[in-house]
């Protein structure tokens, strides 16, 4: 066939669907490639949900366990602070008993050891 003369009706038809169906599979691989996108993004999600929530568990399993030690010093403290106020009634402190109370209780607040 030389470059003038037109092609048959039939050749023609051929190439179009050849196109059509080229364009039908692209069609079919675009859909797939954005459904299995859909469902890694899903699953994706899925996962920072779930490390979200184990992490806020831990938080709050930490922030229970500082609260629990700090209610147990301050515990310990105000029973300190109650035997020396019991100990040391003020028509009969000794200032040398005062002062060695007092150092006592400080070094106990003061100190890493727990009661």
């Amino acid at each position: 066939m030389s470059t003038h003369e037109k092609p048959a009706p039939e050749a023609i038809e051929a190439c179009i669907a050849r196109v059509l169906a080229a364009e039908r599979e692209a069609q079919a691989s675009i859909e797939s490639a954005q459904g299995r996108a859909a469902a890694e993004i899903a699953q994706a999600r899925a996962r920072a949900r779930a490390i979200a929530e184990r992490a806020e568990a831990r938080l709050a399993a930490a922030r229970q366990s500082v609260e629990a030690r700090l209610a147990r010093h301050q515990s310990e403290a105000d029973r300190q602070v109650r035997e020396l106020a019991e100990a040391l009634e003020p028509a009969q402190a000794d200032p040398a008993k005062l002062d060695e109370a007092l150092a006592r209780v400080a070094a106990s607040l003061t100190s890493s050891r727990l009661p």
